[in-house]
């Protein structure tokens, strides 16, 4: 795993955001910064780099997509990929979108972020 990777969360749901946090801190990331708008997000991304931005996806998804169309301009080396509850995936009708069901991200999160690693380190 790369010591380097920073990883920004961005999601509504503080329970879920604080509890994505420690579970990456306790699989060896340091660098997990959280917020809770697409605002914030995106002033975080004027002052960091990110290797992993994980965009909360709720409605209305045009401001998820929004953040994720910046995310891709301002740090075209950085995953994007969207968080999205089980209740709301039938909603995502775009299959170009790389999303992940939250109430799974914790048995998958990790194995994306290390093929992330693998192509940070070629």
């Amino acid at each position: 795993m790369s010591a380097s990777l920073a990883i920004l969360v961005c999601d509504r749901d503080t329970a879920f955001r604080e509890a994505l946090r420690n579970f990456l801190f306790a699989a060896g990331y340091s660098h997990v910064e959280i917020v809770s708008t697409v605002r914030n997000a995106l002033a975080m991304l004027r002052h960091g780099h990110y290797r992993c931005i994980l965009v909360g996806l709720s409605r209305p998804l045009f401001t998820a997509r929004r953040l994720a169309n910046v995310a891709r301009q301002r740090q075209p080396g950085a995953q994007v990929l969207f968080l999205v509850s089980a209740a709301d995936a039938a909603l995502v009708k775009d299959t170009s979108l790389v999303y992940v069901i939250k109430e799974h991200a914790f048995s998958i999160l990790l194995s994306v972020l290390a093929r992330n690693d693998e192509d940070i380190s070629s």
